[in-house]
């Protein structure tokens, strides 16, 4: 679904937070319904006045912790949870595909909604495709029943090995440290245990993280 003014005229981002004011239970729920939900001529100048409009809305803040890929906080606090932050979407270059995934799957709480903001539209290849769940889920069950049936009768497990720097050449590369906001191993245990999840160390100073 996508909204926009109606009189056809860009508006800016105090236009925006009004309708959100008013509807922001209707927005959630077209989202359900539709997918996704996207507000085109709405002139919002930077990831500030975007992050203001959210505030608008009944949405809760979360703090990105756990996730696999390399970011840039444009808002808020990385040290300080419940406070409304925008990240950069991924520093790996363009060359390095994006798998559709759920964003933070593999973590104990993860966010019931995905807000993004574009401040520049690339005309020539920029994209943020969106895949329905329910769909996946539904093709995937008159395909492989009996894999969705195993599925769902013995969950998931994740691996994935965290370097110990960022390396923004890779979609997944998020070091541990930034991870799981810590500084030695062992608050990053700490966090890793409040999550679920466990730690193998490896020479190099990477870690194999299982979920």
């Amino acid at each position: 679904m996508v909204l926009s003014p109606a009189d056809g005229t860009h508006a800016n981002f105090i236009a925006c937070q009004e309708f959100l004011i008013s509807h922001h239970e209707h927005v959630l729920k077209a989202a359900s319904e539709y997918g996704a939900v996207m507000f085109s001529g709405f002139d919002i100048a930077t990831g500030e006045e975007w992050a203001s409009c959210l505030m608008k809305t009944s949405l809760k803040e979360m703090n990105y912790i756990g996730g696999a890929a390399v970011r840039n906080l444009i808002v808020g606090n990385d040290k300080r949870m419940n406070d409304m932050q925008v990240l950069t979407t991924n520093e790996s270059p363009p060359s390095e595909p994006i798998p559709f995934h759920h964003e933070l799957a593999q973590t104990p709480a993860p966010p019931t909604h995905i807000c993004f903001y574009c401040r520049i539209n690339d005309a020539e290849g920029g994209s943020t495709p969106l895949i329905r769940s329910d769909m996946v889920y539904d093709y995937l069950i008159s395909k492989y029943p009996d894999f969705v049936t195993k599925i769902e009768a013995l969950g998931v497990k994740y691996r994935k090995v965290a370097p110990e720097e960022n390396d923004p050449s890779s979609a997944l590369g998020r070091s541990w440290k930034a991870s799981f906001g810590a500084t030695t191993r062992e608050e990053a245990e700490a966090e890793m245990a409040k999550q679920g999840s466990t730690a193998e160390w490896l020479e190099n100073g990477d870690c194999r993280i299982v979920s």
